[in-house]
């Protein structure tokens, strides 16, 4: 295993599967120890399980979206573990539909889980990254810097989040904090899967749309992050690293 580039711990959210679980396995890796925080406890342990294989893993079950879930995940971790240099706020959940075909409920969720996740996740890590300086990292969407049709709740809490890391960006830059996100577009992961369930047509649209010609993995996604996190990144703050394969750069006909 690789010595971390100091001793400190980093956070992730949505850590039980797909791109989080990807960002905490590379953050091992890099020598971080890491907190897994995620709403399915028994994922979870499976993934903690797994993960301690590379390194030290503390994990607390948490939903993102609860108002002060995220700060007792960190309170109770924080005498176990080394000081937070890092975050990674991962967790979302995909929901589809138009205006006039989302219920209410449904457009809360998403944008509790999707966008008010971010806040809570930030407003939770912020005193540990002040005093470390660190570096909080959001994981966005390409649908958080374009439209995408029949997205309406997922894109607004996506559009959101991007805006949030940019004021944060202004907000704690004075103060030696730095706020990214990454902006993938489709990744291979449990939830993409959800979204095509077996529906070929949408998946080969989707796919035709990327200029590389395929979805990414998400460790691919995982190490954009590390980048951001690390101090190869040490000047970059406010910045929306795009990570879809050419997907947004432009119209694109194949």
């Amino acid at each position: 295993m690789a010595e971390g580039p100091s001793a400190g711990s980093l956070l992730v959210t949505g850590a039980a599967s797909g791109i989080g679980r990807a960002i905490a396995e590379a953050a091992l890796r890099e020598g971080y120890e890491t907190v897994l925080v995620d709403r399915d406890a028994e994922a979870l342990e499976d993934a903690a399980t797994a993960l301690s294989a590379l390194g030290r893993v503390h994990s607390h079950a948490a939903d993102v979206a609860e108002g002060d879930a995220l700060v007792t995940a960190v309170a109770a971790t924080r005498a176990a573990r080394p000081p937070l240099i890092g975050a990674a706020a991962c967790a979302g959940i995909e929901v589809l539909g138009k205006v006039d075909e989302l219920d209410p409920a449904e457009w809360s969720r998403c944008l509790a889980v999707n966008l008010t996740g971010v806040f809570n996740t930030a407003r939770a890590v912020l005193d540990e990254l002040l005093q470390t300086r660190g570096s909080f990292v959001a994981v966005a969407s390409d649908a958080g810097v374009v439209g995408a049709q029949g997205y309406a709740a997922y894109c607004a809490s996506k559009h959101g989040v991007v805006g949030l890391v940019k004021a944060m960006a202004l907000d704690y830059g004075p103060r030696g904090v730095r706020v990214n996100a990454v902006a993938p577009a489709f990744v291979e992961t449990p939830m993409a899967e959800r979204i095509f369930a077996g529906d070929d047509r949408a998946r080969d649209y989707y796919r035709a749309a990327v200029p590389l010609g395929r979805f990414a993995g998400p460790d691919e996604v995982a190490h954009a992050v590390l980048h951001l996190v690390g101090p190869h990144a040490s000047y970059t703050t406010g910045h929306i690293y795009r990570v879809d394969g050419g997907a947004t750069a432009g119209y694109f006909e194949r």
